[in-house]
């Protein structure tokens, strides 16, 4: 039923005109864009501290997950399931690796669409066009012929069940004082029996008629190993954050203040996201690069900027970021 429905699909965008499949594929390649984390950090570090806990939580805990099912379940991608499928040519560069869920629907569920659910009393608009594009994201997968249907709303339903998740957990910790430490403990447990598990499990080993490797399970290690790296340094950053540093987004800021903090959170974690390549020269893992960079270039966001910024200010004439 889902490769009928692709191909039916897939019958529609070969009869449309070409820009229409571009449109599609712009639309996929925004919620793939390493640009969008930029969101949680604005929020976090200017705007709304709350609003961007939520977003780092539901988007980094929404990853691991993301990713601990596509190399449980281990599903190829529809056409290799049927060579009646033909892919968006424009799409096959990110569409790689398992199939199911659709990392695509996943991280623009959590993000965009998590920005909308965050703010849906306040700004209900937002909520629905906020929506209304991550619908458009998880069609795209189906349009393109890179995932199923099953693909998508798997990843829809795990981004929102994570983001419900969230909000209850960030809740129950404020209740009480103390309660963010088990929290943290929990997840750091979790991490490193997630990278046992990931690096221990055995992988399907099917090969192409030219003798490939359909899928190489190193390479889904990596993007589990990635996907730790963002959840250890966003549950380990916000919690040294809150005890060490504390600082606070300030209602109607000046445009003075927050362009200081982006301005000097975002070299921060540039600086940390460039700096493990150091470890490339001598030898280390692949797998074990990703987890360091991607702990740094998050641990960044959440601890070191924040330190970062607030130093700055510290030493700023207040005056001059009114």
């Amino acid at each position: 039923m889902d490769i009928s429905y692709l191909l039916w699909l897939q019958g529609i965008r070969e009869a449309l005109p070409p820009f229409v499949e571009q449109f599609f594929v712009v639309i996929s390649a925004i919620a793939a864009s390493s640009a969008l984390v930029v969101l949680p950090c604005l929020l976090f570090w200017c705007l709304d501290k709350r609003g961007g806990e939520f977003l780092l939580f539901s988007f980094s805990l929404g990853s691991l997950c993301n990713q601990f099912i596509k190399n449980t379940v281990c599903a190829y991608r529809p056409w290799i399931r049927s060579a009646q499928i033909h892919p968006a040519v424009g799409a096959l560069p990110e569409a790689t690796g398992y199939s199911f869920p659709s990392g695509h629907a996943q991280a623009s569920a959590s993000l965009i669409g998590g920005t909308g659910w965050y703010y849906r009393k306040k700004w209900p608009v937002l909520n629905v066009l906020c929506w209304v594009f991550v619908l458009l994201v998880a069609f795209s997968r189906n349009f393109l012929g890179v995932h199923t249907p099953q693909d998508v709303i798997v990843a829809l339903v795990e981004a929102i069940a994570i983001m419900a998740a969230s909000t209850k957990l960030l809740a129950w910790i404020d209740e009480d004082e103390g309660r963010d430490f088990p929290v943290v403990v929990v997840a750091m447990v979790l991490t490193v029996v997630y990278v046992l598990y990931i690096s221990l499990k055995g992988y399907p080993l099917d090969y192409d008629a030219q003798g490939a490797l359909l899928v190489d399970p190193f390479e889904m290690q990596i993007d589990c190993f990635k996907s730790v790296g963002v959840f250890s340094g966003a549950v380990l950053g916000w919690y040294l954050e809150r005890h060490l540093i504390g600082f606070e987004t300030i209602p109607n800021a000046s445009w003075k203040r927050n362009a200081l903090r982006f301005g000097v959170g975002i070299a921060v974690v540039a600086i940390l996201h460039i700096a493990p390549r150091v470890l490339t020269l001598v030898g280390v893992p692949e797998t074990w690069y990703e987890l360091v960079k991607n702990f740094f270039t998050v641990f960044g966001a959440t601890f070191v900027a924040p330190l970062a910024f607030t130093a700055v200010e510290h030493r700023v004439n207040p005056l001059a970021l009114r």
